[in-house]
């Protein structure tokens, strides 16, 4: 597919014709196709029915109705059936966890029409002795995604086993609030076969333990292998709560572990380390090549390491420097929430692209201003990289920042961030869509949301402003989708954006 001449495109930015510009304005119309790809501005209809016309967002879905704060958001969609996606978000809903928190998932299989909210593990007082969930006070880090026949797998991090609280039984830090100790650390596979609507307890695998004190596990990261259809869910280990306290015994390492039967039972896990690479990287993303290759990412602040496994994750090579990157600040001086300095990485696994086999980075990062988003995009599957270029096309000034990005059929790369460009006063939040027809090294702009929102209305399970550390993008076919939270209702809530190909 042929994209827009970069000249017209820029035309139609400088006119205003993509989206609307001003805070809290609602869209007059849809903004133009952008290169055939068009953002589904009638996404927000049902909900502002179901609302009496409450519901400001002209081209988003909200996803969640559940009591409680959402954040910290991922995407997936089913390639057996487009129109099935689901997303999930950390959940304050009082249901679900006691006194903590829990994901709650928002489920679609009409492309966004209709929502159904689901718990996975059910309700907190309905849980029973023998259930893999049973006593655990809360989880946390959403992650999930679908095989090619159509089964979502799920990445369930549960902590506090026993707890009455996200704070623990020796409650917060008096230095950051945090929890101090959090027993019982358990990392489970829950596999749905119809789409996200139910996780029963017996399509549960037990992937991870640890105690919660000397042995914690955090953050994973999950792809399903193009090649084998292997399942790869990549994790950090630390050594617990107490580095709440002092920080600097902080140790991550990163381990693979890998479900070759579909979600039924999961090898042990194969740690990747290495004397040259220095404590405290662990990994942030890991990507399938199309030839099977599976490339793991860690993240020491300015430096990106890489190592790859030639034979689906049983064994990895020595991780090793690639490239580097100026981190953003944790906060912004505007706002109390963290900013999420997290990187999403994919391949291009479209036979159809001209492209395929690519590797592409998208991160933020401080060179020009505070905070900016950035690709990379490396061919020999992750060894060298490109120079960065810059994804948000604003002056100087403001912050973009937690992004993420799909990979469209056509090869053409759509990002996703939170953007304050469009507040005056450079507080608030929107989201704006990126498409790029060339790889990553140029890209249009167009404004997502209607209406900003203010990110410090979100809210952690510990208490403090919070709106997540990513958000969540996938693809299939002629069908982009990004879930991300929005608080317009005065609280954060599960949304969703959908971009199509006309």
């Amino acid at each position: 597919m042929r994209s827009l001449p970069l000249a017209l495109l820029l035309a139609l930015l400088a006119a205003g014709c993509l989206g609307a510009t001003s805070p809290g304005a609602p869209a007059t119309a849809a903004p133009p196709a952008i290169g055939g790809w068009s953002l589904d501005c009638g996404l927000g209809a049902p909900e502002r029915a179901l609302s009496n016309g409450s519901w400001p967002q002209e081209c988003v879905a909200r996803g969640s109705h559940t009591p409680g704060h959402k954040q910290e958001v991922w995407l997936a969609v089913n390639p057996a059936n487009p129109a099935n996606v689901v997303v999930a978000a950390k959940d304050l809903n009082p249901e679900s966890s006691k006194s903590c928190v829990w994901n709650g998932v928002a489920v679609t299989h009409d492309a966004g029409r209709t929502w159904k909210d689901v718990v996975v593990g059910g309700k907190y007082a309905d849980r029973q002795p023998g259930s893999p969930f049973f006593g655990y006070a809360c989880n946390t880090d959403p992650m999930f995604a679908f095989t090619k026949e159509g089964n979502l797998h799920y990445v369930v991090e549960m902590y506090n086993l026993g707890g009455q609280d996200g704070a623990g039984p020796l409650g917060s830090s008096p230095t950051n609030g945090r929890g101090i100790f959090q027993p019982g650390w358990d990392l489970v596979m829950a596999t749905s076969t119809d789409g996200g609507d139910t996780f029963p307890d017996s399509q549960v695998v037990d992937l991870l333990k640890g105690d919660g004190v000397g042995v914690l596990n955090d953050y994973s990261r999950m792809v399903v292998s193009p090649k084998s259809g292997a399942i790869l869910v990549a994790i950090n280990t630390f050594n617990g709560f107490g580095a709440q306290i002092l920080p600097q015994t902080l140790v991550d390492t990163c381990s693979v572990i890998v479900s070759r039967d579909g979600g039924k039972t999961a090898d042990p896990p194969v740690e990747i380390a290495s004397q040259q690479q220095p404590p405290g990287v662990g990994c942030q993303a890991i990507a399938a090549a199309p030839d099977g290759t599976i490339v793991v990412l860690g993240d020491q602040g300015d430096k990106v390491w890489r190592s790859e496994s030639t034979d689906d994750g049983k064994t990895f090579s020595d991780p090793a420097p690639v490239f580097t990157k100026k981190p953003i600040a944790a906060k912004f001086d505007e706002s109390q929430y963290r900013t999420g300095t997290n990187f999403e990485c994919r391949f291009d696994l479209n036979a159809n692209s001209t492209r395929k086999g690519t590797l592409y980075c998208l991160y933020a990062d401080s060179t020009r201003d505070e905070a900016d988003v950035w690709m990379r995009a490396s061919r020999d599957l992750g060894k060298t990289w490109s120079d960065p270029a810059r994804v948000n096309d604003d002056d100087a000034g403001t912050h973009q920042f937690i992004a993420n990005f799909a990979v469209a059929e056509d090869g053409s790369l759509h990002a996703f961030f939170f953007d304050k460009r469009y507040d005056p006063a450079h507080k608030l939040i929107d989201i704006t869509h990126a498409v790029s027809f060339d790889g990553g090294f140029t890209w249009a702009n167009e404004r997502v949301t209607t209406r900003s929102w203010d990110g410090d209305l979100g809210k952690h399970q510990e208490g403090f402003p919070f709106i997540g550390d990513y958000i969540g993008a996938d693809a299939v076919g002629p069908d982009v989708w990004a879930g991300f939270p929005d608080a317009t209702p005065g609280i954060t809530v599960i949304a969703a954006a959908h971009v199509h190909r006309s």
